[in-house]
């Protein structure tokens, strides 16, 4: 048995050991019922803190009305099980928590479609509102006992046995191994290409969304999973307390998962994992020093956002919940069943053909209110053909780039992609139909790493669904070996298949360019836009980078329009050049013409002194 194998097996028997322990102590009363009480309460907390951790955490979109979604499902599970009152308990409380779990995740759709539009402060606010609607629409139903609350509710304490102890230990046992399942399989689905893309959006949702991520979907997929596991809580809690009161779930209840989110660190399911049982815990603890608890409490908080304002964890996470998806490999492995054969990414096929044109523009133009950005381009690339965009700064190059992508809508003329037209598209799309970009200010995924920056953009190509990544299915298991091999290939083609394992924000400045290349080149696009792909960049990097966009063109077969001030550069490997000033195309040609033209060099390129031979000297501005 090699050591990760031993180290995962090691792992899987700890969780045993903890639950045989606590659930035998429990059952033979070593653990009174206000002890496992506690317990009991954690597991809880420690769902809603796991689940809020996907949206605020792992998708990074700040939400005040968790406590909302665990009403709903408090009190939809508890109106179940009372309605079921004649069917075995045993039953009607899986029935009952499924159906909590669903209503919330129908409130978190509804609720998230207009309110993941908006971003910061306007979500916060929304979520809030929300939290307190809800809380106000309970205390006003006659169904939900209105004010008064809901009583009677089967305690899962007292359902399954006349002994206590036993009746206990089964309650313990339920929401132990419910608490289990939900936090491995968040941690499965944040380390499937599902997980990347919500995570890819937390990280920098505009290069998310032109490495081909459809955001809007994930934003509404996370929350709604989110609100439905919260639903689950909610049902745990309603039968763990057997009285559900509208006002239980009020601000500060959501406040309170906030907090041990916070403190665990935004990202990290096992920070939310510590710091709810601390937090949980401490109050508890500290009732014997009742003048002093809430000062030590509130001290303690403060310490920790003081030294650790990252949260305990940060992103990180402990190996212990690792073990979903590697017992299945070490049974596979113990049983001697052979590695499945790797599946590798779809490659879609572009009809095109030698010298045909891949992106045209067709008199492109945007208006802001009264403002011209650009008006009446027309621009053309072949395939495999390098095309420099060159203007000074403010001439409307990026904003040219941004039409393209989609990032903003023309309000004049077509862009035509390999014979279609785009407008109209949104940028995931656009980016899905063969274009690929680069940032004039680099956007990396900073938290991954560099082979997981290559990964996301395979997303568009794989085709497991979030169950298979959350069970580790066999479509999981054969995509990701294919995109791995895939993936490693790329950065092999870059020279960096060495650093493939280091966090993207630790490269060189150099390497972070090629990297943000490479990871547009996974998306198998015909078109790649590269803006100033040289800035910051000194000599010796520079001729690297030429070097290395003469492969791609070579290599991967693609069309290439280049923004760049680096006039050696440009001069160096365009074909064609066009020259933009004040939103409008003043020249196009060569670059021995564009060299030459004199409108060219009064608007940018400067003396024609400096310019004999078409070969212009790095342009400022």
């Amino acid at each position: 048995m090699n050591k990760k194998v031993k180290s995962y097996t090691l792992n899987i028997a700890a969780l045993v050991l903890i639950y045989a322990t606590l659930s035998l102590l429990i059952s033979t009363g070593a653990i009174n019922s206000y002890i496992s009480g506690i317990l009991i309460t954690i597991g809880i907390a420690i769902i809603m803190a796991v689940s809020l951790n996907l949206t605020t955490g792992l998708l990074g979109q700040l939400a005040l009305g968790h406590a909302g979604f665990m009403s709903i499902g408090a009190y939809t599970a508890a109106l179940i099980t009372k309605s079921m009152s004649d069917t075995s308990f045993a039953l009607s409380l899986p029935i009952g928590l499924l159906a909590g779990g669903l209503m919330a995740a129908l409130f978190g759709f509804i609720i998230g479609m207009p309110a993941l539009r908006l971003k910061g402060d306007y979500l916060a606010i929304i979520t809030l509102g929300f939290g307190e609607i809800i809380r106000v629409v309970i205390e006003n139903l006659s169904f939900t006992g209105g004010p008064g609350g809901l009583s009677r509710i089967t305690r899962m304490s007292r359902a399954f046995s006349s002994d206590t102890k036993v009746s206990g230990a089964i309650q313990f046992s339920i929401v132990f191994w419910v608490m289990v399942v939900i936090i491995t399989s968040i941690y499965t689905l944040g380390r499937s290409r599902h997980g990347r893309a919500i995570i890819s959006i937390r990280e920098n949702e505009v290069a998310a969304e032109a490495t081909g991520i459809p955001t809007t979907y994930y934003k509404l997929f996370a929350f709604t999973v989110a609100a439905f596991f919260a639903g689950i809580a909610g049902g745990l809690y309603a039968h763990q307390i057997g009285m559900l009161s509208a006002k239980t779930f009020g601000f500060n209840k959501s406040i309170e998962y906030l907090v041990m989110v916070v403190l665990g660190g935004m990202g990290s399911i096992t920070g939310s994992i510590i710091s709810t049982s601390v937090l949980v815990a401490l109050p508890e603890f500290l009732r014997g020093f009742s003048e002093w608890r809430l000062v030590i409490y509130s001290t303690l908080l403060i310490l920790m956002m003081l030294f650790r304002p990252s949260g305990l964890m940060g992103t990180k996470e402990f190996s212990l919940v690792r073990v979903w998806e590697d017992t299945g490999r070490f049974i596979k492995k113990t049983l001697g069943i052979k590695k499945r054969q790797a599946k590798m990414p779809y490659t879609p096929h572009y009809d095109v053909w030698e010298d045909s044109v891949v992106l045209e523009t067709r008199n492109l133009g945007i208006r802001f209110g009264g403002l011209v950005a650009a008006e009446g381009i027309n621009l053309h690339l072949n395939i495999n053909e390098i095309v420099g965009l060159i203007g000074p700064n403010g001439a409307g190059k990026t904003t040219v780039f941004n039409m393209l992508t989609g990032v903003y809508a023309p309000t004049d003329g077509e862009v035509v992609l390999l014979g279609k037209t785009i407008n109209g598209m949104s940028t995931h799309d656009i980016t899905k139909n063969g274009i690929a970009r680069t940032f004039q200010n680099i956007r990396l995924f900073k938290s991954m790493t560099v082979l997981e920056n290559i990964k996301v953009a395979f997303h568009t190509r794989m085709q497991y669904s979030p169950v298979s990544g959350i069970v580790r299915a066999s479509s999981y298991q054969t995509e990701e070996m294919g995109i791995d091999i895939r993936a490693r290939e790329l950065l092999r083609v870059f020279d960096m298949e060495d650093v493939a394992n280091a966090q993207a924000d630790s490269l060189p400045y150099g390497k972070q360019r090629k990297l943000e290349i490479c990871r547009a080149l996974a998306c198998n696009p015909k078109v790649l836009l590269l803006d100033e792909p040289a800035a910051g960049m000194n000599p010796i990097e520079t001729a690297e980078l030429m070097d290395t966009i003469k492969i791609i063109r070579t290599q991967f077969s693609v069309a290439i329009l280049l923004i760049e001030h680096d006039m050696k550069l440009v001069m160096g490997i365009c074909e064609r050049i066009y020259v933009l000033n004040y939103g409008r195309v003043i020249a196009q040609g060569t670059p021995a013409q564009i060299g030459r033209n004199p409108e060219v060099i009064a608007a940018y390129l400067g003396s024609a002194d400096n310019n004999d031979n078409g070969g212009a000297q790095h342009a400022e501005g």
